[in-house]
């Protein structure tokens, strides 16, 4: 994938099922879709990781899908699950939003308020991913949220102003460009931008794993993905589905 491959094309909807079921579909009936970025003022199954919902009121936020064809090896999807989060994490910046943390595996924290989250999927050819949709859910402008396990806030909570979702998209989508890039020729070392930005690194958190709540510390990420935590003194690695965030 070189930079001719970020020649962006739009696909805006008022409404659909989510950008991610839209953009596989995409894949699945037409051969030149790279580059492709769907966007929908409303999602009516807006998908989250592991089958959750992501709540969004219309026209509020961004959501968002990028069909990219990586060209990684298989066991780089969990780097370029990273690599996004790292995106978003630098872009937050960008607009100068403070106290952002990324949250294992690609939820982005501000102030440990959720204000955005990732999906991506992948379909793998051989021994390659050859494409990738990258599903983002973005917090822009609403401002008020259900309830769930982590409170959630939004770009127009922390910088107490409207943003402009379409040159808020055009934004993230630049730095996306750049870090992919750089990341593909070596100059970016994903692991170890991620790991500065951790929620909870080397941090006393409550967590519950199948044997029920503990106080753990995260020591870092596996190549693949599973999260490593000192649970009572041992070294314990964790799927996102075996390990539940308490604070």
């Amino acid at each position: 994938m070189d930079s001719s491959d970020f020649n962006f094309k739009f696909t805006r909807l008022s409404s659909l099922q989510s950008t991610n079921i839209y953009a596989l579909e995409l894949l699945r009936h037409k051969k030149d879709v790279t580059g492709t970025v769907i966007v929908s003022d409303f999602q009516t199954k807006g998908k989250g990781q592991h089958g959750k919902i992501w709540e969004s009121k219309k026209g509020k936020n961004l959501q968002f899908s990028i069909i990219i064809s990586p060209k990684l090896a298989v066991e780089k999807q969990f780097e370029l699950s990273q690599l996004v989060a790292i995106c978003l994490r630098q872009w937050l910046d960008s607009m100068s939003v403070t106290e952002v943390q990324i949250k294992w595996p690609n939820d982005i924290l501000v102030n440990g308020k959720k204000i955005a989250g990732v999906l991506i999927e992948n379909s793998i050819q051989g021994q390659e991913i050859s494409h990738s949709v990258i599903g983002i859910g973005l917090n822009v402008n609403q401002v008020g949220f259900s309830m769930f396990s982590r409170l959630a806030t939004s770009l127009k909570n922390e910088l107490n102003e409207h943003v402009d979702r379409d040159l808020a998209l055009t934004s993230f989508l630049k730095i996306f460009k750049l870090k992919f890039l750089k990341y593909k020729s070596g100059q970016l070392d994903v692991g170890q931008n991620y790991l500065t930005y951790l929620f909870g690194l080397g941090t006393p958190q409550r967590y519950a794993d199948d044997q029920g709540e503990f106080l753990g510390v995260i020591l870092g990420v596996q190549p693949n993905g599973k999260l490593q935590v000192n649970k009572n003194g041992k070294l314990k690695s964790y799927d996102i589905k075996q390990l539940q965030f308490l604070d």
